[in-house]
């Protein structure tokens, strides 16, 4: 009877252990980290780093990286070849920005990105307005309510660069689901300053990213957000 108990012991011990090892496996199954994360439901496991003269393209954990959620910002005069920050000069920033462990990066000789832990500050609405100046990916409901706005998008187009007809100066305003992909809000695509679109409103519904990118254009530029309340 006392080996009986032991058994049964044993069992259902090694059953809870299992059970114990399967919980973030199913957990990542229905939520990936990197989307519980920006949520704020887990913990941001980014780092503080600066990363420079690397010349050439490198992965996260070959940088000295983790994954996370970060804040990017150019700390060189320039940085040719990161997508995020095309055509970025010393002081520009990206915000949001997830690191999975296939993200790569190009920093090339001369150059340099200060890497920090995403803080996603609230949006601030002034005169009914969200006003947006840094590109990145804001999280709906943690950053800016879901919604309907309307868009408005002021472009200083950059003098000093030689751009041609397939590569514009540009801001895009993007809906997107946390893991990056489902581009368009489902009501009429991207809104952007260089493509013209029947209606310049976009729907932000909850668990989704507001995405902005700039490109080629000066300080000074931003993205206006009016609230629809029809």
């Amino acid at each position: 009877m006392y080996k009986k108990w032991i058994i049964t012991a044993i069992i259902v011990c090694g059953f809870g252990v299992f059970l114990w090892q399967l919980v973030p496996i199913i957990k990542n199954h229905v939520m990936p980290e990197g989307p519980r994360q920006l949520l704020g439901q887990s913990k941001n496991t980014a780092i503080s780093s600066v990363i420079e003269n690397v010349g050439g393209v490198k992965g996260i954990m070959q940088l000295g990286l983790t994954t996370g959620i970060y804040d990017i910002t150019i700390k060189s005069d320039h940085l040719v070849n990161t997508p995020v920050l095309s055509d970025g000069q010393r002081g520009d920033r990206y915000l949001g920005l997830t690191l999975d462990r296939t993200t790569t990066f190009n920093v090339g000789q001369g150059e340099a990105v200060k890497f920090e832990p995403a803080e996603f500050k609230p949006l601030m609405k002034r005169n009914n307005v969200y006003t947006i100046s840094t590109p990145g990916n804001y999280v709906v409901n943690r950053q800016i309510p879901e919604g309907r706005y309307q868009v408005k998008i002021h472009d200083i187009k950059r003098q000093t660069i030689q751009r041609d007809k397939f590569r514009p100066a540009t801001i895009t305003v993007d809906s997107k689901f946390l893991n990056g992909n489902g581009s368009g809000d489902g009501q009429g695509g991207i809104i952007s300053s260089t493509l013209n679109r029947s209606s310049p409103i976009i729907l932000l519904e909850n668990h989704r990213l507001l995405s902005i990118t700039f490109s080629g254009v000066e300080h000074g530029s931003y993205v206006e957000l009016m609230p629809l309340t029809d």
